[in-house]
């Protein structure tokens, strides 16, 4: 008899555990909501600017991917900036606003379909995010990754995109076809990995 009584609370502990850690588990599960790229954003989204300011003469990077890209046989063109940027974060149900005048936007595009095809030119996008200080980009680069890469990397749409560091500039290089990741890939590892 003892022994099936000692059986008994055992069980008893265990199982009134389990139900404590149920419900903490619970608890903190909908404390934590992540959305979805379609909703974002919503009344409750939080939005936090970055400022980018211009330096001078910080192009030299630039105008060395122009050559290369222009020797794989690329068009390579500074677009107009029509105005600000902005990532979301749908883990932090947030909006990374990108302001200031240290925002450059390039255009890359091939002369040559890609292999296979007839009419698929790859093209990608370059944006140039300046800052004051190695530092500071590092921070905003941390920031901006870590949204990049929320929602399983689809909270800012679905198409490819890479995020490099190099100095004081984030680069945010993105293209419209995942048949063209590759070209985001190589030039972003250029970048990352140049020596000023």
């Amino acid at each position: 008899m003892k022994k099936y009584l000692s059986y008994l609370i055992v069980f008893l502990l265990i199982t009134s555990c389990n139900e404590n850690l149920k419900s903490k588990t619970n608890k903190n599960d909908t404390d934590i909501e992540n959305f979805s790229m379609e909703e974002m954003p919503n009344k409750n989204t939080k939005y936090d600017t970055i400022y980018t300011v211009n330096s001078t003469d910080n192009t030299k990077l630039i105008h060395e991917l122009k050559t290369k890209l222009e020797k794989a046989d690329f068009t390579f063109k500074e677009r107009k900036n029509r105005g600000g940027f902005s990532y979301n974060n749908c883990e932090e149900n947030s909006v990374k606003l990108i302001r200031g005048n240290g925002i450059r936007k390039y255009f890359a595009r091939s002369k040559k379909p890609e292999k296979g095809t007839k009419d698929f030119y790859p093209d990608f996008v370059i944006l140039v995010y300046e800052f004051p200080t190695n530092a500071i980009a590092k921070q905003n680069y941390e920031i901006l990754n870590k949204a990049l890469n929320s929602g399983g990397r689809f909270c800012n749409g679905k198409s490819p995109e890479k995020l490099v560091i190099n100095g004081n500039e984030v680069f945010y290089l993105g293209t419209r076809a995942e048949m063209f990741r590759t070209y985001t890939e190589k030039y972003g590892e250029i970048i990352k990995n140049y020596y000023r």
